[in-house]
């Protein structure tokens, strides 16, 4: 099913430890010990692979998600201090403001209106990285580049069947994906970093980059490899959190208890007050029903990895060369990992409740590769669930049928139309 790949999935998917479809294809691995393997324990036979960089070169160029090695060490290294959760924590406020305003643009006639939820998140969480890690974006015209980006996203994830069927070797000698808005794009934020260079600093993200040093070598980044990252960072970062709040708000709509649930608890804790860092690790609910959400439907469905030697994994030989998929959506409803893996259930996620292990729950990925921006995109995520659900009441156009679709990410077939209308 190439041009939605979880719907091809065999049933041993989502049952066995590990599925070969058939002589020479890849192996998928859901057995926590030989992911445990492939992330983490020999985390340096199991590069990414040409595909993953030829799919993602168009939006980070030579930076960190397509960086290998060493090159991939001393950005990693660099990088790493500017998203600790306590910098992520301080930027809630922002994170906040821009949800009341999403709030007031949709309801401020009084009136119920209708929108497509993945959209509108996509629109929210843009306008969230550009005021909380760019300063405010003054640089750049917002819905020129909004526009822009929305487009480019759609010119790299156009599937392939190349991307299903050939071999990983192949890739290392095609052309990336080309969209015309790469290069605007990349112009316009090299030139907002030479500007930045001069300028006093803010201590937002660009500035944490500028300053940013590899403490084993004090490398840092010039302003190409700068550009790239932020490009990265700032498609990555408001795409994958748009869809985490998209599944979670239709999961919400679909579950009206759960909604109550969240209002209590956002009243109980900061009443009518805007949510801010003193509330975020308090709205435990909220953050269970954002991980279950996330099981349910990771944006980052699959990883894949491609073994550098002849290795075994579950019981399945690995040549070198090889391709490994970690089918992360099939891993999140394993028959074997999970208790009633289908259903919706945020209690599992409780603080009483036992907690997975920690190789069968993988929304932000494992081992040295993790998601770098696993904090902020949580105290986002809460934050803005908290924030629309306290206020909004929110209900899906019948008949729409939604339905997973698994592209560049995991998004809802033909969009999400909700009705939206002030709550109480």
């Amino acid at each position: 099913m190439p041009f939605n790949q979880i719907e091809g999935w065999s049933r041993a998917v989502f049952e066995a430890d590990a599925y070969r479809p058939f002589p020479g294809a890849p192996l998928f691995v859901v057995e926590p010990e030989a992911i445990r393997t492939v992330l983490l324990d020999t985390a340096q036979d199991f590069p990414q692979g040409d595909l993953p960089k030829r799919m993602m070169r168009p939006a980070w160029g030579r930076g960190l998600f397509t960086a290998e090695d060493q090159d991939w060490r001393w950005q990693r290294r660099a990088t790493a201090p500017a998203f600790r959760p306590v910098e992520m924590a301080g930027l809630a406020p922002l994170v906040s403001g821009v949800a009341d305003r999403t709030v007031e643009s949709w309801t401020g006639s009084g009136q119920t209106n209708q929108i497509d939820i993945p959209s509108e998140m996509a629109r929210l969480t843009f306008h969230v990285i550009l005021d909380t890690m760019l300063s405010g974006g003054e640089d750049f015209d917002r819905a020129a580049m909004q526009s822009r980006i929305k487009s480019f996203i759609a010119d790299i994830g156009r599937m392939r069947v190349s991307y299903f069927l050939a071999p990983d070797a192949y890739h290392a000698s095609r052309p990336d994906a080309r969209s015309a808005h790469r290069q605007p794009l990349l112009n316009d934020i090299r030139r907002m970093v030479s500007r930045r260079r001069g300028s006093a600093s803010r201590s937002d993200l660009v500035d944490l980059l500028l300053q940013a040093r590899d403490p084993e070598t004090g490398q840092g980044m010039d302003d190409d490899l700068l550009a790239n990252n932020l490009l990265g960072f700032i498609v990555a970062g408001h795409e994958t959190t748009a869809l985490a709040l998209t599944w979670a708000l239709y999961l919400v709509a679909m579950h009206p208890p759960t909604a109550a649930r969240i209002r209590d608890e956002v009243t109980e804790v900061a009443g009518t007050n805007a949510i801010d860092a003193t509330h975020v690790d308090r709205l435990v609910f909220t953050r269970q029903v954002l991980s279950e959400s996330l099981r349910l439907y990771p944006p980052a469905f699959q990883l894949t990895r491609v073994s550098r030697k002849q290795t075994e994994l579950a019981g399945f030989p690995v040549q070198a060369g090889s391709r490994v998929i970690i089918p992360v959506y099939a891993l999140h409803r394993h028959r074997g990992h999970w208790a009633n893996p289908d259903a919706f259930d945020p209690d599992r996620f409780a603080p009483s409740a036992p907690q997975p292990d920690r190789f069968t729950y993988l929304p932000f990925g494992a081992g040295p590769r993790i998601c770098l921006g696993a904090a902020f995109a949580m105290m986002e995520a809460v934050t803005v669930l908290a924030s629309l659900v306290r206020a909004i009441d929110f209900t899906v156009v019948s008949p729409h049928r939604v339905r997973p679709v698994a592209g560049l990410a995991l998004r809802p077939a033909g969009g999400l139309p909700m009705s939206v209308r002030r709550f109480p």
